[in-house]
């Protein structure tokens, strides 16, 4: 299972993931430890869900657009992005169903695959570019920004649950970080298979792409805790005024 997440906030957009995937061995399925966002370039991040070896093929595809897509996006740069992954994922199940076909694991929907976050913030000048591309599988694609927040991996039902609480484009990059740093969190904690830390956070603002360091996240799980604890504060005093009535 994966979750990574981005949020469009007003100066820019964050990403965030947990850091565990499940891999096969001769003795059963094993954790280890993942990366799962990369630079594509200084406006640009790339995170994605599925199958390793795929998500490393889609991510040298997008790598090679890199210098394309240091200017604005346009529809024929998407689109011609979008047809390069569907040649590479359509012969993924072709290949899939060719050696499983007639056996239980023949349903394409065993293939391996990979779904893709793809995050741009673009300035130049005053004007200025915000996108969080998703792009499905069967590479059926939209566009995220608007709703203010997308979600990629089997473990975005969690993700989707926390994130509607928060006004995420009202937010700016900073505080957004605490957001998301506490929906993967979040989404660790309460067991779903699959899901671990580390946690990795990414934000790309006018100055380019960063991502947090170690001590960064220390003092994001130092924030997250005291977050926690005002609110059971705050529910507590609900009750205790209440009380007093």
């Amino acid at each position: 299972m994966t979750l990574i997440i981005a949020l469009s906030c007003k100066d820019g957009i964050v990403m965030a993931s947990d850091g565990q995937a499940t891999g096969g061995s001769a003795g059963g399925p094993i954790r280890m430890p993942i990366q799962k966002i990369f630079k594509i370039n200084e406006h640009v991040l790339f995170g994605a869900a599925g199958n390793v070896g795929i998500i490393q093929r889609s991510r040298d595809i997008i790598r090679s657009f890199s210098v394309k897509l240091e200017e604005e996006w346009d529809y024929q740069l998407m689109d011609e992005i979008r047809k390069t992954l569907f040649g590479v994922y359509k012969d993924e199940v072709d290949r899939h169903r060719a050696f499983y076909g007639g056996t239980s694991e023949g349903d394409i929907r065993n293939a391996p695959i990979s779904d893709v976050l793809l995050c741009n913030f673009f300035t130049k000048g005053n004007e200025s570019q915000k996108i969080i591309w998703h792009i499905a599988p069967d590479c059926s694609d939209e566009r995220l920004e608007e709703i203010g927040y997308g979600c990629s991996g089997t473990g975005d039902v969690f993700a989707h649950t926390l994130l509607k609480n928060y006004p995420v484009k009202e937010l700016d990059v900073e505080k957004g970080t605490l957001v998301a740093y506490r929906v993967i969190k979040e989404a660790i904690e309460i067991g779903a298979y699959g899901l671990g830390e580390p946690i990795d956070v990414w934000f790309i603002t006018k100055e380019g792409c960063k991502r947090l360091s170690e001590e960064e996240l220390m003092a994001l799980e130092d924030a997250y805790n005291t977050w926690k604890e005002m609110e059971r504060a705050v529910f507590e005093k609900i009750y205790e005024e209440r009380d007093l009535e």
